[in-house]
């Protein structure tokens, strides 16, 4: 899928999930919505974390790493400890069979 593609599904599935308004949608969507993979029944937004990384990567012009801490930080890190049912899933995708 080109990022335009991408991005476009990611639009798709915040339509689906935006029935329930308490649903959490990571921002920018230019960068985050082409990470989305397709959502849960509880209305929850699934990312692909390898394609998080790419495409902050990609849009920040870091490497790897620093593109790995970054999410971690800012984007993980906000979630800690937060009980919120509506937070989005993040999936390793590496660890799918």
């Amino acid at each position: 899928m080109t990022n335009k593609e991408q991005e476009l599904f990611g639009e798709e599935v915040i339509e689906r999930v935006a029935e329930w308004e308490d649903a959490i949608v990571l921002e920018p969507r230019s960068t985050f919505n082409r990470a989305i993979i397709g959502s849960d029944t509880d209305y929850r937004i699934v990312y692909s974390v390898k394609r998080i990384i790419d495409a902050l990567m990609e849009d920040n012009e870091i490497d790897e790493t620093d593109a790995l801490e970054h999410f971690e930080y800012n984007t993980l890190g906000t979630f800690r400890g937060m009980q919120d049912n509506n937070k989005p899933l993040f999936v390793h995708e590496e660890f799918i069979f």
